[in-house]
């Protein structure tokens, strides 16, 4: 009787232990998804507020290198004359992430609001600003990609 006892408890044991280890894998799993995208929409925010006037297309790589095919269609760094009133400024933009505040992922979809602390340089002076960021990201299979992107208004 008393082995049959042991036997049970071992065996339950033992499936308690199972189920345990399977629950904080899928834990570990869960949190490096959504460390991954929360990682690639700071990292889309930074190369989004980063630029310098005289190289914009290397600006513009930087942001496409986060993004899906889809919003690279769309997406347009400046047009022909807001290049030339930057290069005539001599205007260069560098940002730092502050926060980022990540939705649930679901299956292959996330969305975050990153916050971006920007510093803007040009022969004007120097201005500073505390922008939003609202960003849809998908999961390429590979990597997470951003499909949309926008500000997000904030009342002074």
């Amino acid at each position: 009787m008393a082995l049959a006892v042991l036997a049970v408890g071992c065996v339950f044991s033992t499936t308690v232990a199972v189920i345990q280890w399977r629950r904080v894998d899928d834990l570990r799993h869960t949190e490096s998804v959504r460390r991954a995208a929360a990682s690639t929409a700071g990292r889309f925010a930074v190369a989004l507020f980063t630029y310098d006037s005289a190289d914009l297309d290397a600006a513009k790589a930087r942001v496409l290198r986060y993004a899906t095919p889809a919003f690279a269609k769309r997406y347009s760094a400046t047009n022909g004359p807001e290049q030339k009133t930057l290069a005539d400024l001599g205007a260069r933009e560098s940002a730092r992430v502050t926060g980022v505040f990540l939705t649930d992922v679901v299956r292959d979809r996330a969305a975050a609001v990153v916050v971006v602390d920007a510093t803007a340089q040009s022969k004007t002076g120097t201005h500073h600003s505390l922008d939003y960021l609202d960003v849809a990201m998908v999961w390429d299979g590979r990597a997470w990609k951003v499909n949309a992107s926008q500000a997000v208004p904030v009342r002074p």
